[in-house]
């Protein structure tokens, strides 16, 4: 990355730039644009959007630790391969994590935080930062400019949706425990927040590492199930989005949510629980 300019003349450089991010902006705004109904204040939106800087550091930060304090290695595992999915999941687990720290440090106990859907925006945007920055580290670490754009492209379509979809489930989860009237389930979505979106992303990373291992094979099997695969994702992703908006439409025209997610606060109980939260 430091040699960049010897490779990229400032319009490559430009080309690479926009192929890289302009994809992002469009989410971004995407995002934002389907809560235009009840929009977040700047400040909160601004936090989520520099938060990659914070998530990346801390997951590269502790990613380093476990290496180097070598407190798991290869021997305690019975194969390489099991040793493989291990280190990919921890790898995962800490990116998640990094993200939710990020929603429990910064933005769940604000006042603005007031319904189901600000779970889905807030933590869309912080994964959406994450893998922007990431996107951006391992683009401009290849070796020409066709590899540069090529690389942009394909994560595009496959890295950050995958991280907006991991940030879409951990935002519902999210909300499902900011917004439950007891603590055993506020502590059973807490969890459930950090290890779907870490199962997830481990099923894309093992999936991807598995088609790694016979890059030449580029057979049109391969790439349908490659393009299923993409597309299953996608998939969990809308569906999720669909069950956040289906629940926040009904609470905020009934005050209420649907019989079978009777363990959310009511309008009532939410709006004395901040009254008793002020005094």
């Amino acid at each position: 990355m430091g040699n960049i300019f010897e490779v990229l003349d400032f319009s490559k450089l430009l080309v690479v730039l926009i192929t890289t991010i302009l994809p992002s902006i469009l989410m971004l705004s995407l995002i934002l644009y389907s809560d235009r109904k009840s929009r977040e204040p700047l400040s909160m939106i601004l936090i989520c959007i520099l938060s990659g800087a914070f998530t990346i550091c801390f997951s590269l930060i502790i990613d380093k630790l476990i290496v180097t304090l070598n407190l798991v290695n290869a021997s305690m595992f019975p194969s390489q391969n099991s040793y493989s999915v291990y280190r990919i999941m921890v790898l995962a687990g800490v990116e998640e994590y990094a993200k939710l720290l990020v929603l429990h440090l910064f933005l769940y106990k604000n006042k603005s935080y007031d319904d189901i859907y600000d779970g889905f925006v807030y933590s869309s945007i912080i994964a959406l930062s994450f893998s922007v920055i990431e996107t951006v580290m391992y683009v401009f670490r290849e070796p020409t400019f066709a590899e540069m754009t090529s690389l942009a492209i394909l994560r595009n379509f496959t890295s950050i949706p995958l991280h907006i979809v991991c940030g879409v489930v951990m935002g519902y989860f999210v909300s499902l425990q900011k917004f439950s009237k007891t603590k055993g389930r506020k502590l059973l979505y807490l969890l459930a927040s950090l290890f779907i979106p870490t199962l997830v992303h481990t099923i894309y990373n093992v999936f991807f590492s598995i088609i790694l291992i016979d890059a030449t094979n580029t057979s049109i099997i391969t790439l349908i199930l490659i393009i299923l695969f993409v597309l299953s994702i996608y998939f969990v992703g809308v569906m999720f989005i669909l069950k956040t908006n289906k629940l926040n439409v009904t609470f905020i025209n009934n005050g209420y949510y649907p019989k079978h997610y009777k363990f959310l606060m009511r309008k009532n109980d939410y709006i004395y629980e901040k009254m008793r939260r002020m005094t």
